[in-house]
């Protein structure tokens, strides 16, 4: 009999990248003995929103024990996150027994040659975007991956990160599995007023909070014309302290400025898919929000030379503002101005994600099984 391991050792919007194939695996090959390992309890929330869709999910679930050291940790602090090289080192044994390990990450690599020959390492991406970041010279020691687009494909086709036969195009699987999700969700605002989503980058160095942050809020606040959702990556505020994310937490203003610099709310597409413009700098999360193409506005405090460098491919698909002024300037055009972007914006999409992401799970899931029945 078949064994694959779904595991999760990372953040745990890594797993909506991943658990809907899964899922989908379990549909289509029910004999294969599907089990689901995860470090900690950070993914909990992730499963329940999976079986939600998918009902006749019941994989076995196993939860990674915690070294003597973490366990103190968790005690002390309540958290029960693992190293990851920690979680990987301290589980060789139990890793050996499948016949495949699927990972949204790729710091599994490092166990590349602990595990048994005839386990097959499978890498699904955790996002779509355009950076250099998305290929990573570690791609090359899995031994099937999946590649969300077109785009993608050719990136890491010349950087020789994949190669033939060692891969497949699935399409975005988070945008596929959210898209079911999207009709049941309330407008994030009772009002008539086009809400703007804010999401700021994590890094200090390519991120508009640093700089343009508090200011952007301090305007929205004086303002009457739009909503606004502050909603960065979640690594932005992940080790702030308590008072440094209450300080900005508390510039919200109900039924005007929505705040959330942790919420699992973050993840799950609430915010791309409820807003109607993007103000944003080099996140990802662009692909997502224009999952239907809509207005977007991006941001360039460091003043990079940003034109016909694909590392900033997205910001082709709305003006570049470098203030706070310009930015607001920019929003008030972005309806008017928004067809001369819509076609790019499809375009752009359909290279980044695969087009119509309707399925991509399912083809993941194919792609696994196919990939495995091939080397049997």
């Amino acid at each position: 009999m078949v064994r694959i391991l779904f595991l999760f050792i990372g953040e745990a919007h890594q797993a909506l990248h991943a658990l809907p194939i899964a899922a989908e695996l379990q549909a289509l090959a029910p004999e294969v003995e599907l089990e689901i390992a995860v470090a900690g309890n950070a993914h909990e929330w992730v499963l329940d929103l999976v079986r939600r869709v998918y009902p006749a999910f019941t994989p076995s679930v196993r939860k990674l024990r915690l070294p003597l050291i973490s366990a103190i940790r968790q005690a002390l602090t309540g958290k029960d996150e693992l190293p990851r090289l920690i979680s990987l080192l301290g589980h060789i044994g139990y890793f050996r027994s499948f016949d495949a390990i699927v990972v949204p990450e790729r710091t599994t690599t490092i166990i590349r040659h602990l595990l048994s020959p005839r386990t097959r390492l499978i890498f699904t991406p955790h996002g779509a975007g355009d950076r250099a970041v998305t290929f990573d010279k570690r791609d090359r020691f899995f031994d099937f991956a999946l590649v969300a687009g077109e785009k993608s494909e050719r990136m890491m086709l010349e950087a020789r990160t994949i190669t033939p036969g060692r891969y497949a195009v699935n399409g975005y699987v988070k945008m596929d599995f959210m898209n079911r999700l999207a009709a049941h969700r309330p407008p994030l605002f009772d009002n008539e007023r086009p809400t703007v989503l804010y999401a700021p980058h994590f890094r200090p160095d390519l991120s508009s909070w640093p700089t343009l942050g508090m200011e952007i809020i301090a305007a929205f606040a004086r303002q009457e014309r739009y909503n606004l959702v502050v909603a960065p990556h979640i690594r932005l505020f992940h080790n702030a302290s308590p008072q440094a994310q209450a300080k900005v937490q508390a510039l919200a203003i109900p039924g005007k400025i929505i705040v959330d610099l942790g919420s699992n709310r973050l993840l799950d597409m609430t915010y791309t898919s409820g807003a109607d413009l993007y103000l944003g700098d080099v996140s990802s999360q662009v692909y997502e929000f224009l999952a239907t193409p809509k207005p977007c506005v991006f941001l360039n405090p460091h003043g990079f030379d940003w034109r016909d460098d694909p590392n900033f491919l997205f910001w082709t698909l709305g003006e570049v503002a470098s203030t706070v002024p310009d930015a607001l300037a920019a929003l008030d055009r972005a309806e008017a101005t928004h067809p001369n972007y819509a076609a790019l914006q499809r375009e752009t999409l359909a290279l980044s994600v695969g087009g119509d992401p309707g399925g991509a799970a399912r083809r993941g899931a194919q792609a696994i099984l196919s990939y495995l029945d091939a080397r049997r």
